[in-house]
């Protein structure tokens, strides 16, 4: 098989790997769980200057569903905000603080507040799953079509290259196509699943808490009717 060939060959399945990794990108981007990778647009405005969120604040995971990002300098917290809310608005923001032993100018143990942005995704409501699942449909559809708009390209290439091959290299070259399809396309399709279950188990988690709290409102309306029942019987015996 000639070296054009095998290049070409070798392009295609990096375009269609690249194409696999924007699609996981772009789920991770629809958040359900807290993604490290949903911070990465993040850019923050400090004196004048753009910056990306990781340079100016230091990050920590408070759990699955949570960030606490600790802006280097205090002053900067406004403009942390601003930036995280121009590129993910559902993210839920609130500003805390923890105490941490630390140092004066002579060395003496003292202990420090220190403020830091809570961030935490949001739940997965009726309204948001169906944005979700919306979302994910689009992105997988967008990617789907590149792949397919990627191997039409490579046909007509690959048409014009190996029209001195043999009837050998021709059929082990259709072989290695199909087998390097049939790998992206399911890591395509696994990407896209696995998106899909993420978002039915927060919003069944959703509807699960909804369910337990609606139940305890209605324990506790009842217990409130009993006690005023009993209270009215009790004011009524008094009264005969």
């Amino acid at each position: 098989m000639r070296r054009a060939t095998i290049n070409e060959f070798d392009q295609l399945g990096e375009m269609l790997s690249n194409y696999c990794g924007v699609f996981a990108y772009r789920l991770k981007n629809l958040c359900v769980k807290a993604e490290e990778v949903s911070l990465l647009p993040i850019e923050v405005l400090v004196e004048g200057q753009v910056m990306k969120l990781e340079k100016c604040t230091t990050i920590g995971k408070k759990d699955e569903y949570s960030f606490m990002i600790f802006p280097n300098f205090d002053e900067d917290m406004a403009s942390l905000g601003y930036g995280i809310t121009r590129v993910h608005p559902e993210f839920k923001q609130e500003i805390q603080s923890m105490k941490v032993d630390s140092v004066d100018e002579n060395g003496n143990p003292k202990e420090m507040n220190i403020r830091y942005i809570l961030v935490t995704m949001p739940v997965v409501d009726d309204d948001r799953y169906d944005v979700l699942k919306d979302g994910v449909k689009v992105c997988y559809e967008e990617c789907k079509a590149q792949m397919q708009l990627c191997n039409t390209k490579a046909d007509a290439k690959f048409a014009e290259l190996t029209v001195a091959e043999s009837d050998e290299d021709i059929e082990r070259l259709k072989k290695a196509r199909e087998k390097l399809n049939e790998e992206w396309n399911g890591q395509r399709e696994k990407l896209y699943n696995e998106k899909l279950e993420e978002i039915e188990d927060a919003h069944n988690k959703w509807l699960s808490e909804k369910d337990a709290r609606e139940q305890e409102r209605q324990e506790d309306e009842a217990t409130h009717s009993d006690s005023a029942a009993h209270s009215m019987k009790l004011n009524g015996d008094e009264t005969n």
